[in-house]
């Protein structure tokens, strides 16, 4: 939600107004909506991450805190945890059993896209595989125009390679567990195969590398299989190196070993000599406060008996160091003793490029190709995220290298034109025509491309759903609209609610978006950590053109998360929360801040990263003073008095990173926490509610998965019911936590970082980060079944008029006699006036609202709902707005 939208969007309809209602501006981009205007990456010294645009360790820090690592024996437990309770859910979720018979559908983006991570393609170009990094893998048969999820079925999203057999284009390899050193993914499990191009899988093993970087399967003999294994993330294993299989995957001996921060992240094998195989090991070890990607044991190798022994190549290439990092190997298959190496500084140089070295008799020796600067300044400062390079199989001089940009040479690696063009930034798939060189498939952070002029110009794809959200909310005035954040494709939003139509707002990282619900061509939207420290960015035209303009009052030096919560005042769309290591509040509708908070914070100042900083804030939709802050350190606080005073109730709650603190939107007294992390030899509860509004803590975790939770919405058409956002999809309970259950079919285990509910249509939207959006129709929860001998319908009509100023009608129908409620509530699901209690006959009835409280006070102008509840819990609902 854009944070803590979930209040903003309960209540946020309510103060919504019509005359702005009517008004949609057509898509004008903002000048600087491109991506790469946010790459003036800071390099990484000595370990340090300075906070700069590259990839930060937000994912992997929230799921590991206050432990070096993510458990990822504890992951893998909570998939399969989640994938059997959706392979039971009739029954697991007993007399709720409609919940759990609801459908999710793909809300988008379509054509936006997201992180991919790996390609492969059969003969020909139609048939096309494509791994993302946390979406699975996608099949086309139609050269990339549209796409179809093929690996749902295990759980396991985080793809880090995909390689066909040369010699049978059905059979199919995929290597799980992102080896990009990119920390928002989780590890994998292994390696899987397909002998009938996807439409089934085999598990092979190897789930103890995590990490695979490359896979390759030898040219003269199918069974013969290497696989490049990075290993553990966040820690040293010995399960890294080279495995070699002997019998299609059946069994495998690791036949490279240098050491346990040591792994191997690409494979080249010669196509006229297939015993002669070359890999590329990289030595990378990667802490929240600490990264190595860079060191001595970086290298190339060669073998000459088909990876049985090793000897590492150095004539001519740099000297093993710390200067040294990733490497990325092509061998060039129209002139097989030619091979590239795209070479990687280390940290003290600021991992840009070290050098293009080639070799033209099988690796014997070595020369450094490029000249000038365009190569060496291709990565942005973070190459430890690129590695790919790749020759044209028909012409061993044009060759091409992969970073941040897409660079071309034509004359063996010397000069180089960047071809970046309209595609994406961050470069990290390509595939080349065997047949038409000039023909390209590009996978990058944006997704799938293609050209047929060897990237002078780029066709996207627009049907690929695998979008990284942060976070997403909806339009009080047109439910239909949908804004988000995505990881490293801006803030956008779509204007209409279709799938392929979103476009970006503001560049760089997204995340929190505000609609101001009196206004709603007032957008606030922000980049990682504020924006750089600028806060909330306010538009005034819907965020579709001109200047976002940063904030005044804000200290920039100050320690602002990745992902900065931000919230709007239920009551007052003046008042605005936002948050660093304290609390910032704006009362002229986010132009300017003061400071209405000490340090909340644990006050690490030992960490290397933006930590000790703020990560939720909510304001109470029932009472307008009393706000709630939570922290990464795992800390969280109440302030009673509009955050004059704040006072710490943290006592009772685990230590963790506290995702969300969410007020209960009918009782002030009730609020709710969620935390994420993993426990290591504990249980760790996830969700907590208080009734005293945190003076004492109540366990709810019940039978959920031992998996972070990321998000907690409270419904305020039925208070007793919650949908919680976690990274295995979403859960709800009917009972407050006694029970819970996954939330409707359709949607594929997923990291859900965010939920947004709009009252009236009763849609849910589900923001992933891997997978796009997706919705669910929560009106027909609950439903119940008419009775024998009713006739006709229980419905609930559209007000007429409406919009209304003095009266309004609606018509009620009733199957048969029964006791009805009917009654108008709010935004915030606060019911303001009772329309009728007691008996109705069968029939039709007019129901009328005068626009007035239960006090006789005129309600003010904006977006209600009437809900109508006959006997036995079945309710219908109509949307009415009040004009002034």
């Amino acid at each position: 939600m854009t944070h803590r939208s979930t209040r903003f969007r309960l209540w946020s309809a309510a103060l919504a107004v019509l005359g702005v209602a009517a008004i949609w501006l057509g898509p004008r981009l903002l000048p600087a909506s491109r991506p790469s205007a946010m790459h003036a990456e800071r390099a990484d010294k000595g370990g340090k991450d300075e906070g700069g645009q590259y990839p930060g360790e937000w994912f992997a820090l929230q799921r590991a805190w206050p432990y070096a690592e993510i458990p990822q024996e504890k992951w893998h437990a909570a998939v399969a945890r989640a994938r059997q309770d959706r392979a039971g859910l009739p029954n697991k979720a007993g007399g709720d059993r409609i919940a759990a018979s609801l459908n999710w559908t793909s809300s988008g983006p379509y054509n936006i896209g997201g992180r991919v991570t790996a390609l492969a393609v059969a003969p020909g170009g139609a048939n096309v595989y494509l791994g993302a990094a946390n979406g699975g893998v996608f099949k086309s048969v139609n050269a990339g125009v549209n796409w179809t999820p093929i690996f749902d079925e295990f759980g396991i999203y985080s793809i880090g390679a995909l390689e066909l057999d040369p010699s049978d284009a059905n059979v199919l390899y995929v290597g799980t567990g992102e080896a990009n050193s990119a920390v928002d993914s989780y590890d994998g499990a292994g390696v899987f195969k397909s002998t009938n191009a996807g439409t089934s899988w085999q598990p092979l093993g190897l789930a103890e590398t995590r990490r695979i970087g490359a896979i390759e399967v030898d040219p003269s003999n199918p069974n013969r299989v290497y696989v490049a294994a990075m290993g553990t993330q966040f820690s040293t294993n010995s399960d890294r190196g080279l495995y070699r299989s002997e019998d299609g995957g059946a069994s495998w001996s690791k036949t490279l070993f240098l050491n346990d921060s040591t792994g191997v992240i690409d494979i080249a094998i010669n196509p006229a000599h297939p015993e002669t195989v070359y890999c590329a090991t990289w030595e990378r070890v990667r802490h929240f406060t600490y990264r190595r990607a860079f060191g001595p044991s970086c290298g190339i190798w060669r073998s000459t008996n088909f990876g049985t022994t090793w000897t590492r190549l150095q004539n001519g290439l740099p000297a093993p160091s710390d200067d040294v990092g990733r490497i990325g190997l092509a061998i060039a298959a129209s002139s097989p003793s030619t091979l590239y190496a795209q070479i990687i500084q280390g940290a003290a140089l600021g991992y840009n490029g070290l050098g293009f070295y080639r070799t033209t008799d099988a690796g014997e020796s070595w020369t450094r190709r490029d000249t000038g600067a365009a190569f060496l300044n291709a990565f942005g400062g973070f190459g430890w995220y690129f590695g790919e390079t790749v020759v044209t199989p028909t012409n061993p001089s044009i060759v091409y290298a992969t970073g941040v940009n897409f660079l071309r040479s034509t004359d063996g690696g010397v000069t180089w034109v960047n071809r970046t063009g309209s595609a994406h930034v961050d470069q990290h798939a390509l595939w080349i025509d065997p047949a038409n060189p000039a023909q390209l498939y590009l996978g990058n952070d944006g997704g799938f491309f293609s050209s047929i002029n060897s990237g002078a110009n780029w066709t996207k794809s627009l049907d690929l759903p695998i979008t990284q959200f942060y976070a997403g909310t909806i339009d009080p005035f047109f439910p239909e609209r949908l804004f988000g954040g995505t990881q490293d494709n801006n803030s956008i939003r779509t204007p209409t609610g279709a799938t392929n139509d979103w476009l970006p707002m503001l560049g760089g990282d997204g995340f929190y978006v505000l609609v101001d619900p009196t206004n709603n061509a007032i957008v606030f939207a922000e980049s990682q950590y504020a924006s750089g420290g600028a806060g909330l960015l306010r538009s005034t035209n819907f965020g579709f053109s001109g200047s976002f303009i940063g904030p005044s009052g804000l200290f920039i030096s100050d320690r602002f998360n990745w992902s900065t919560p931000a919230v709007m005042s239920p009551h007052d769309h003046n008042v605005l929360l936002l948050g660093s290591q304290r609390v910032y509040k704006s009362t002229d509708n986010g132009i300017s801040y003061s400071v209405v908070s000490s340090d909340l914070t644990r006050n690490n100042t030992t960490s290397l990263l933006s930590f000790s900083t703020l990560t939720t804030l909510d304001i109470s939709p029932v009472t307008p003073h009393l706000y709630y802050a939570g922290t990464d350190d795992g800390r969280v606080w109440r302030s009673s008095n509009g955050g004059t005073g704040w006072t710490e109730i943290t006592a009772g709650l685990p230590i963790r990173w506290v995702t969300r603190v969410t007020a209960d939107p009918a009782d002030s007294n009730v609020v709710y926490v969620t935390h994420s992390g993993f426990g290591q030899d504990e249980h760790l509860a996830h969700v907590h509610r208080s009734t005293n509004r945190g003076a004492s803590w109540s366990d709810i975790a019940a039978d959920l998965p031992d998996v972070p939770a990321n998000d907690l919405l409270v419904d305020p058409a039925n208070p007793q019911r919650l949908f919680l956002a976690t990274d295995v999809g979403v859960y709800t309970t009917a009972n407050r936590g006694t029970t819970w259950y996954p939330l409707g079919q359709g949607m594929p285990v997923q990291t859900v970082f965010d939920l947004a509910l709009e009252p009236f249509t009763r849609k849910l939207v589900a923001f992933t980060h891997g997978r796009s959006s997706w919705s669910l129709a929560l009106a027909e929860l609950p439903v119940e079944v008419a009775s024998r001998g009713e006739r006709g319908r229980f419905a609930l009509g559209s007000a007429t008029p409406n919009p209304f100023r003095g009266l309004t009608r609606i018509e009620l129908e009733l199957p048969s006699t029964t006791v009805a409620q009917v009654r108008a509530f709010d935004g915030a699901g606060r019911a303001i006036r009772e329309l009728h209690r007691g008996s109705l006959a069968a029939g039709r009835h007019a129901i009328e609202w005068n626009g007035r409280d239960d006090a006789g006070r005129p309600v003010s102008a904006g977006v209600y709902f009437v809900r109508a509840t006959r006997a036995g819990g079945e309710t219908r609902t109509t949307r009415v707005v009040k004009l002034r």
